[in-house]
């Protein structure tokens, strides 16, 4: 008993003094019906968005203590509301609302207004740009 009573406060000081959440930091794609290819990358303070007609930056906040996760990005003075939930470590579902007359989502309903957006892996991508260049001899030539 007198262990518990050590070690407990040790492990909510552990826990409140964890960095917050970065599941959502890096680079995603998803592809949308109507638009085409969507790509974030998300950073701790902001967000690029790149579509078919170009590219848009802006800042957001997340709240990962609501359930679903609550994100507000803002993009040049427009507020999008957003509810977001992870699906696995590199998926995740998103649904928005634009207009500030009316609340935020608090379901992934209607389906087709959700978005799923699969992580970009690096590794992959790395490994794509080594293929496209020309393979060079593993063995030195000798000269005669």
């Amino acid at each position: 008993m007198k262990r518990l009573i050590i070690v407990l406060p040790l492990a909510v000081m552990l826990c409140s003094c964890a960095p917050a959440n970065r599941k959502h930091l890096g680079e995603w794609k998803s592809i949308v019906p109507g638009i085409g290819e969507l790509s974030l990358k998300i950073d701790r303070k902001t967000v690029e968005m790149t579509t078919p007609e170009g590219v848009q930056s802006g800042e957001y906040t997340i709240d990962y203590g609501k359930t679903p996760i609550q994100l507000d990005v803002s993009w040049g003075g427009e507020i999008v509301r957003c509810i977001m939930e992870f699906i696995d470590r590199n998926t995740f579902r998103i649904i928005g609302e634009d207009d500030a007359d009316k609340p935020r989502p608090s379901s992934f309903a209607p389906e087709e207004d959700v978005v799923l957006f699969q992580r970009v892996n690096k590794k992959a991508q790395s490994s794509k740009r080594t293929r496209s260049k020309p393979e060079e001899s593993a063995s030195p030539t000798r000269s005669q």
